[in-house]
């Protein structure tokens, strides 16, 4: 847990930095947010699903909400590669818009975290 606050501020900066800007084409700006709502759906499915197996009377953390942020993590790393694709291939404005929305993604799965280990009573 060490790790995420040091996370957390690189990607506070970074999101800083990606922030789409008023002269990129309309289509990359709407990559990014595409990512981001695609994981904030994962996310809350998660969190309602944990809260369901809490009120069946069980307090450990559901494995169905566990694969959940597992795949939204690898969501994640695979949008952060698609990004490094892009940025090499000379795709500057797709690069930062989906950057963007992985900086996002990131702060959501620290809060998914955080509910799911509350829930879990982790």
């Amino acid at each position: 847990m060490i790790i995420i606050i040091p996370l957390s501020i690189l990607m506070g900066f970074l999101t800083y930095k990606l922030r789409p800007r008023s002269t990129d084409m309309r289509y990359a700006r709407f990559t990014g947010l595409g990512a981001f709502i695609i994981s904030a759906v994962i996310a809350v499915a998660s969190v309602v699903i944990q809260i369901i197996h809490n009120t069946a009377g069980e307090i450990s953390v559901s494995g169905i909400s566990n694969n959940l942020f597992i795949g939204g993590f690898f969501f994640w790393l695979i949008g952060l590669a698609i990004a490094f694709i892009l940025a090499f291939s000379q795709k500057k404005e797709l690069a930062r818009n989906i950057g963007f929305g992985m900086c996002l993604t990131f702060f959501i799965l620290v809060i998914e975290l955080a509910l799911l280990e509350g829930l879990g009573g982790v």
